[in-house]
C-alpha cells in the first residue's frame, strides 16, 4: 500500500473511531435528511416516505399523499438549490432536532428544523419538520 493511502486510511479510521455519540448522531441525521432530499429530487416518493416516523406514515398513509403535502408546504426542502447543516438542538420534549439551512430555487434562505424520533430497533426517523424563512437572508 502506498504510504499516502495508508496515512489517509489511518486518518479516516481515527476520525471515525474518535467521534463522540453526539457527533455520530448528528452524522446519522445529516445522512437521513440528505438521502430524503435525494429521493425527492429523484421523484422516489416511496424512499422519501420511508424516512418518516411511523406516526407520520399513519397520518399520510401513502407516499403520494406524503409527497403532495411536502410539495404544498415544504417546497424549500423538496427542491432546494442547496442545503447545509449548522448544528443540532433539543426540543422541549428532549428530542434531537437537526437544523438545516436551505436555499430554495428562488434564492430565499430558510431554516428547517427536523425533529427525530428513535425507533425500537435503534434507528432514527423524521418525526416533524418546521420551516421558517430566515430574516433578511436571501442570496
Amino acid at each position: 500500500m502506498h504510504f499516502r493511502t495508508l496515512l489517509a486510511a489511518i486518518t479516516v479510521a481515527a476520525a471515525v473511531g474518535s467521534a463522540t455519540p453526539a457527533e455520530a448522531q448528528q452524522s446519522a441525521f445529516e445522512s437521513i435528511i440528505s438521502r430524503q432530499i435525494e429521493a425527492f429530487r429523484a421523484g422516489d416518493g416511496a424512499t422519501a416516505f420511508s424516512f418518516a416516523s411511523p406516526s407520520l406514515q399513519r397520518l399520510f398513509q401513502t407516499p403520494d399523499n406524503f409527497i403532495a403535502m411536502v410539495k404544498r408546504g415544504y417546497m424549500a426542502v423538496y427542491a432546494p438549490r442547496r442545503f447545509s447543516f449548522p448544528g443540532t438542538q433539543t426540543d422541549a420534549q428532549g428530542r434531537p432536532v437537526q437544523l438545516v439551512e436551505v436555499v430554495d430555487a428562488d434564492g430565499r434562505v430558510w431554516t428547517a428544523r427536523y425533529t427525530f424520533e428513535q425507533q425500537p430497533d435503534g434507528s432514527w426517523r423524521i418525526a416533524s419538520v418546521t420551516l421558517e424563512k430566515a430574516p433578511g437572508a436571501d442570496v
